[in-house]
């Protein structure tokens, strides 16, 4: 227990950081150049975004401990992909949410409150396909 609280008193000031910069970005519209010089413009809404910080983000993000999470996607760099490959995470961020496997069971063992609602599913599910579908045409 003592081990937890000195982990905690540690990363408090690391966190809270990370929150302060991370929160100095507008991630509603990203910006990215396109193939041929086109702009594009990618836009995560505030609800998803919502949703993302609260269940996602936490393991898919350049920072996180989890080597797999950080190879399968990272969201802070969804702005940076090629439009076929952001079509691509898109349509796995649809199907993946879709079969109900994130956040991982072992994972909300653990972090309870991260779950996604049916609501957030289907939500999250409607925006990647809606999006991938805008980008492709």
């Amino acid at each position: 227990m003592k081990n937890h609280l000195n982990r905690l008193f540690v990363l408090l000031p690391v966190v809270a950081v990370f929150v302060i910069v991370l929160s100095s970005f507008d991630t509603n519209s990203i910006t990215r150049s396109g193939p041929g010089n086109q702009e594009d413009t990618f836009v995560i809404p505030d609800d998803i975004q919502g949703i993302f910080d609260k269940s996602c983000f936490g393991c898919h993000n350049v920072d996180s401990k989890s080597d797999k999470a950080r190879k399968k996607l990272l969201l802070d760099q969804l702005h940076d992909l090629s439009k076929a490959k952001l079509v691509a995470a898109l349509g796995d961020i649809k199907d993946i949410v879709g079969e109900g496997k994130m956040p991982p069971d072992k994972f909300l063992e653990n972090y309870p409150d991260k779950a996604l609602t049916p609501e957030e599913a289907d939500k999250l599910k409607a925006w990647a396909e809606k999006t991938a579908d805008e980008l492709v045409n």
